[in-house]
């Protein structure tokens, strides 16, 4: 594969970890703290249930920050291989 071809799909690669970071943060479960006040749990477990989703929440935008970095990574990657097509060009040429 060359350079420029290994360049072009690690940016496809990072579009599309971009996309599944949005998705995450878009599903409805990053919205069900606004249903889940003491109105909605009652019992022994509302705070546990509370806790949880709210822990739950957390790990899922640190997993869409995540795969932001990793699409950051991929960027700077198919930078990498874009140099190394300039130079293989400029020493063809």
């Amino acid at each position: 594969m060359s350079a420029t071809a290994r360049a072009n799909q690690l940016r496809q690669r990072a579009r599309h970890l971009r996309w599944l970071a949005e998705a995450i943060e878009a599903s409805p479960v990053m919205g069900l703290d606004r249903y889940g006040d003491v109105d909605t749990w009652r019992g022994p477990r509302s705070d546990l249930s509370r806790a949880t989703l709210a822990s739950n929440q957390h790990q899922l935008h640190a997993a869409a920050e995540e795969l932001r970095w990793h699409a950051y990574r991929f960027e700077q990657q198919a930078r990498e291989f874009d140099a190394v097509a300039s130079a293989q060009i400029g020493l063809a040429g």
